[in-house]
């Protein structure tokens, strides 16, 4: 049996709280960015990959040929331009934005209850991350991988160079195309599929770099269902009693796990597959919002959250008898321009709610 200090002190906490990482704590894409410093067209090599990631799960199901994640798929571009362990760790720490909002909201949930970090960005990243917010990194679930122990020769880094042009240099579709139904593929996805199978299921296998890619963790949608099941183990508490907080597609499955337990499922600033996962969905400027309705969870339990979501303009909310009226305020002060969009999901408006939270996203992701 685990040791539970909490336990043994006479105190236990019947609640908790799980959130994502990247447009709810950090503002920036890190390893984006990191590509973009690094190679040349980064930023539209990381995109191309993270949509081929996203057809290969969400569109075309092939679980039985999943690389891994776009964080695990670029690690050898990176790689063959320059990157190591003291290099990722430092630019972390140079380009951190963290969002509106977040530090106060993340300080004040830990201070209420159980809190942990679900996130498919780099230990380097969220090591920063946690020096920023005071955060025990103890209780983040991220991306685990080393530059330093992936090694590329010279041909084989002059070949990731050569191939990182090829796959910067396709085309890439509408972003509002869905990926949560079956469609027809077009003609750039073709492309993007047909290109980048030949590397990475064809070529990547047989370069020499294909072994030490192997000990990198992999954090795609089955490991952060995976980490949230865990964390349950751990705490003993239900998803019924949990607070989800996700915004990328790999969010999904867990946020579902919440969602469908009657827990509070929220996806702040999300895309398309966080949105159909959640039960409230915020997009804002700021994050404290997100506290608000987590207090709210903490002390009066998930039909409150789905009232005070009813009461949700300022007028209302200065009246509105919240649990933590100062925090509601504090709130009400960070936004004085309009509030962040707080709404309940259902089947009727989760259409227009996932295609205006995904183009937000796209906006205020740097």
């Amino acid at each position: 049996m685990e040791y539970n200090p909490m336990e043994e002190m006479g105190f236990s906490q019947d609640k908790q709280f799980v959130c994502g990482n990247l447009g709810f704590i950090s503002a920036n894409n890190n390893a984006r960015r990191m590509c973009t410093r690094l190679i040349r067209n980064g930023g539209r090599l990381f995109d191309v990959i993270s949509r081929y990631d996203d057809l290969v799960n969400y569109a075309l199901n092939r679980e039985e040929v999943h690389f891994g994640s776009t964080m695990k798929m670029i690690l050898p571009f990176l790689n063959a331009f320059g990157a190591t362990d003291h290099w990722a760790y430092g630019f972390s720490k140079e380009d951190l934005e963290i969002f509106p909002g977040a530090d106060r909201a993340i300080r004040y949930i830990g201070n209420l209850l159980p809190a942990y970090i679900n996130t498919c960005s780099y230990e380097h990243h969220m090591m920063a991350v946690c020096d920023a917010i005071g955060f025990p990194i103890g209780n983040v679930s991220c991306t685990q991988a080393s530059f330093d122990a992936v090694r590329v020769n010279k041909a084989e880094a002059r070949e990731l160079k050569s191939i990182s042009g090829m796959i910067a240099g396709l085309k890439l579709p509408d972003a509002s195309s869905s990926l949560e139904k079956a469609v027809s593929l077009g003609e750039e996805d073709t492309a993007i599929i047909n290109t980048l199978d030949s590397f990475f299921l064809e070529r990547l296998p047989d370069m020499e770099l294909a072994e030490t890619l192997k000990p990198v963790g992999v954090m795609g949608q089955n490991e952060k269902a995976y980490v949230l099941l865990e964390i349950r183990r751990r705490t003993d508490i239900e998803f019924s009693d949990t607070v989800y907080v996700g915004g990328d597609s790999s969010d999904g499955q867990a946020m579902d796990l919440v969602r469908d337990n009657s827990g509070l499922s929220i996806s702040f600033n999300g895309d398309e597959r966080a949105v159909r996962s959640c039960n409230i969905a915020v997009t804002g400027n700021d994050a404290t919002a997100v506290a608000v309705l987590t207090s709210e969870f903490y002390n009066e339990g998930i039909e409150a959250v789905f009232d005070l979501v009813e009461n949700w303009d300022r007028a209302k909310l200065k009246k509105y008898p919240c649990t933590d009226a100062y925090l509601r305020d504090a709130m009400l002060k960070a936004s004085p321009r309009g509030l962040p969009s707080v709404r309940k999901v259902d089947r009727r408006n989760v259409n227009d709610i996932a295609k205006e939270s995904a183009a937000f996203r796209k906006k205020v992701l740097r």
